[in-house]
């Protein structure tokens, strides 16, 4: 605390920032430029449950749904997703998988543990779980205020 005033939220702004072009960076160094950004969280949405609606995919991704739209869509055009009709309710499209993803599978795992070896580096088991507890308990304070509770 400087002066009596916080710095997390500044901080968690810039851990972003920089933290997504060191993910970049090491995607690109193992091919995975696909899965940069809003576009590979898409994706991992997708890997963990497949054929799920925009609205729950909304809330796995954290994105809007604006936003979203215009991800699948390039995700469509590039062939690693496509909308399919739901079958239970007419209204509603599924995102689904194509399968085209599944070349990332292989790498995203040793990817994955590079990005946590640099982003955890220093730190104790013990801190790491504290950490993650406190970032928890921030990400749902923030989606309490977004919905207005």
């Amino acid at each position: 605390m400087k002066n009596g005033r916080t710095e997390g939220g500044i901080l968690i702004s810039q851990v972003h920032q920089v933290s997504q072009r060191v993910w970049y960076d090491v995607l690109s160094r193992n091919g995975l430029e696909d899965l940069a950004g809003a576009r590979g969280r898409v994706i991992f949405a997708l890997w963990n449950e497949d054929n799920i609606p925009i609205k729950k995919l909304v809330e796995k991704t954290s994105l809007d749904k604006a936003t979203l739209t215009g991800i699948i869509d390039r995700l469509e055009r590039d062939g690693y997703v496509k909308r399919i009709p739901s079958p239970e309710d007419k209204r509603a499209t599924l995102i689904c998988r194509t399968g085209k993803d599944e070349v990332f599978k292989s790498k995203i795992g040793e990817v994955s543990d590079q990005q946590n070896a640099l982003f955890y580096k220093g730190f104790s088991v013990k801190e790491i779980e504290e950490f993650e507890e406190y970032l928890k308990r921030i990400l749902e304070n923030c989606k309490e205020a977004e919905a207005g509770e």
